[in-house]
């Protein structure tokens, strides 16, 4: 993810050298001011962007788990909603009682889940404006100590041609979605969306979030204690389902 603030082209934002005063005021105001997360009854707000928590991509129903915000040089890029099928919690049932402290440090966990057979998918909700070419490029970084530069190349280039256009607004969407060796990615979640079949491309493309280098610790940790929080309300469902039986109800 070298590459988001650093093309020769079109940069995703601009940052004045020189003014280390302001710099400092700056990561002050930055680190004061933590990721705000609110949930209710419909949506997720990550740093004042909205994600379902219900979510339709590529035809598939998907739940929210976790996620964050992605920022490069003290600048939020954009927020990311990690999701999957409500059954995917079954393959990951050796964690179920895990807390997401201690999630946080099995990489086993992010590995499992990452190559789970579950359909899953990622939603990435723009803070502002960005360039195509930034962000496809951002994303083939990201993936080349995972996958190799064919693969993140040829990764790259697809993401680019599905977004169609030189720059993405402010507010706009990108959906990737995959089950099993099949990713889909589109701008609307629509069943139209563009597809690729890769070995190997799906996994890494969640580990570049789930990582042992994420592109958005946030997210990753957001990530653990979602799925902490589902496990246990799975945990109280049981013991619940089990009582009523045992009580003839």
């Amino acid at each position: 993810d070298r590459n988001m603030g650093s093309s020769n082209n079109a940069h995703l934002f601009y940052l004045p050298t020189g003014l280390a005063l302001l710099i400092a005021i700056a990561l002050s105001l930055y680190f004061s001011n933590p990721e705000e997360i609110f949930v209710n009854d419909e949506s997720i707000l990550i740093d004042g962007i909205a994600f379902p928590q219900k979510l339709k991509a590529a035809s598939f129903k998907q739940d929210f788990i976790g996620g964050g915000t992605r920022v490069k040089w003290m600048v939020k890029v954009y927020g990311v909603g990690i999701y999957s099928e409500s059954k995917f919690i079954k393959s990951l049932k050796n964690y179920i009682g895990v807390s997401g402290e201690d999630l946080m440090k099995s990489s086993d966990f992010f590995n499992d889940f990452a190559e789970s057979k579950p359909v899953k998918s990622l939603l990435l909700r723009f803070h502002r404006e960005v360039g195509a070419s930034d962000i496809s490029e951002a994303l083939g970084e990201a993936l080349k100590p995972r996958v190799g530069e064919e693969i993140s190349d040829t990764f790259q280039k697809f993401i680019l041609d599905m977004i169609a256009k030189e720059r993405l607004e402010k507010g706009s969407d990108i959906f990737i979605t995959c089950k099993g060796e099949k990713l889909w990615a589109s701008l609307d979640g629509g069943k139209d969306a563009a597809s690729i079949s890769i070995k190997g491309l799906c996994p890494a493309v969640f580990l570049v979030y789930l990582g042992d280098t994420p592109v958005s610790p946030q997210a990753k940790e957001g990530f653990a204690n979602g799925f902490a929080g589902l496990a246990e309300k799975k945990i109280i469902g049981v013991r619940k389902k089990s009582q009523s039986v045992m009580c003839g109800g």
